[in-house]
């Protein structure tokens, strides 16, 4: 698996030799929540086309809104604040090369790491180069750098020091692209955090396929799904594991069946590996295997499963400028039943409009994620549950995991949170943010998560700004936290500082 990457990007490469000057890159990339905000509020109001809950999101997406509502008359001033910047954005992309400086430093990595970009250690840096070669291949290099760890925090001490990350290379194919590299990725509509695929690990390398702008499907019975899209990729974990080198296979499938509502069935394995069995049937029997051939509880078991769904609802409310958002994420371990029962799930409620009258705009929300696993609806439906079951396996004892960090919510699994979060941004184009959390992690003390050995009730204060100057965005953010996680005999408060600084040019 490893070699096929090798082998598809030196394909890329190969093939850039023969192409002459460029359209644009595919997609915007996950981790700019300022980017997401000003997206969130154009689709609320039905400018930007599809299924939005996955990053990275094409740009084909993003363009499609910024012409809608460009084409629109009577924008309100936050609207026209939010496309104006986008179109900045939007016209940089279409420049044949792009380069980019991230720094990221702070006295102690976030607990939580949601979809904002934040640093996984002490020192986080990256520096990238984008190049568009002909009219149809992308490429962007670079690497990352990324400090050690602490004694604060078990989740930071792996897999550390350089990658090539975010470095990867996109070939479009029609409206589809065939990508391979080391891309951040995001599977879902939650702010604080993703049930399948999350920011939360570093990028491990891929390849896979996306749609780059959504399609309505001409057929009987399926036109009811409206604009559909879908992402698939093959990854491999590379490092030393309980299997060293497992793969990775990632699907998702979504669409859009009403102006305002869409719904993504994902679908994650984690098979192969060193000293497993990685032939055609064993991943067959991953891939469409049910009941015997896919649980059998033993060594030839093909891989450990996660599958679930997401759904998010937005939609203006009245006349006032201002929309509703509601979203629902969850996912669930494969087990040896017709009818799956170890489910976790997220759920938010949010708002995002003007914020006065002079273009501020403003997002806000409350968001409860519960990764126990359970019945679909959890206490609310009480009977059994699942505890140790969410994100591990009995044969992946490292669990759903690269270099220790969760691939999915940050927190790992037996946790609960409830999170207050908002965010205004200007008229000066700065983004201030905050939010409050209430953390129960690991709910049964179960040594096989990674984040915390012990149960720990936490509660975090969390606030800042991204600052926009002539010499890149700055960002600043003060966080304060009462208890941490593996201090079961005290209660210990952290104030933490993060500075970070990115220059596009």
């Amino acid at each position: 698996m490893k070699n096929a990457l090798r082998i598809f990007l030196t394909c890329i490469g190969a093939w850039s030799l023969t192409t002459a000057p460029a359209v644009a890159g595919p997609w915007a990339e996950a981790g700019d929540a300022r980017l997401r905000q000003d997206v969130e509020l154009l689709k609320s109001f039905g400018y930007v086309p599809g299924p939005i809950d996955a990053w990275p999101l094409p740009w084909a997406q993003i363009d499609a809104g910024i012409d809608a509502a460009r084409a629109s008359a009577g924008l309100s001033p936050a609207l026209m604040m939010a496309l104006a910047r986008l179109e900045t954005l939007s016209d940089r992309n279409r420049q044949t090369s792009r380069y980019m400086v991230n720094g990221s430093f702070t006295t102690e990595p976030a607990l939580v790491r949601g979809f904002a970009a934040s640093a996984r250690n002490a020192a986080d840096m990256t520096v990238t180069a984008s190049h568009d070669l002909g009219d149809s291949l992308s490429i962007t290099w670079g690497a990352s750098y990324l400090s050690g760890g602490t004694d604060k925090q078990r989740a930071t001490q792996q897999g550390n020091k350089f990658s090539p990350a975010p470095s990867h290379a996109a070939l479009r194919l029609g409206n589809w692209a065939l990508y391979g590299g080391y891309p951040e990725t995001w599977w879902g509509p939650g702010i604080d955090g993703s049930m399948l695929f999350s920011t939360s690990a570093r990028p491990f390398p891929r390849v896979g396929i996306r749609r780059l702008r959504p399609y309505s499907i001409d057929f009987p019975v399926l036109r009811w799904l409206g604009p559909v899209t879908a992402d698939a990729f093959v990854g491999v974990l590379t490092e030393k594991r309980d299997y060293k080198n497992p793969g990775i296979i990632g699907m998702r499938f979504a669409f859009q069946p009403t102006p305002y509502f869409e719904i993504s069935l994902n679908r994650g394995l984690m098979l192969c590996g060193e000293g497993r069995p990685c032939g055609a049937g064993t991943i067959f029997d991953a891939l469409v295997g049910v009941g015997d051939a896919d649980n059998t509880g033993t060594f030839d078991e093909p891989g450990n499963q996660l599958g679930g769904f997401n759904m998010s609802y937005r939609r203006p409310i009245g006349k006032t400028g201002h929309a509703l958002r509601l979203h629902f994420d969850t996912v669930a371990e494969d087990a040896d039943n017709i009818l799956i029962e170890q489910f976790a799930r997220q759920i938010g409620v949010g708002f995002t409009g003007p914020a006065g009258s002079g273009g501020a705009s403003y997002l806000a929300g409350i968001e409860y994620t519960d990764t126990q696993g359970a019945r679909f609806l959890g206490d609310l439906q009480g009977g059994k549950t699942y505890p140790g079951s969410i994100y591990n396996h009995f044969l992946y004892r490292d669990g759903w995991t690269f270099r220790r960090r969760p691939l999915g919510y940050s927190l790992d699994g037996d946790t609960r949170a409830f999170t207050l979060h908002g965010a205004v941004t200007d008229t000066r184009n700065r983004r201030w943010y905050g939010s409050l959390r209430y953390i129960d992690l690991n709910l049964h003390a179960i040594l096989r998560y990674r984040i915390s050995h012990s149960n720990e009730k936490i509660g975090l204060a969390t606030g800042g700004v991204e600052w926009p100057t002539q010499f890149g965005d700055l960002k600043f953010e003060a966080r304060v936290q009462k208890n941490a996680p593996d201090t079961p005999d005290s209660k210990p408060w952290r104030v933490q500082g993060e500075f970070g600084w990115t220059s596009r040019f």
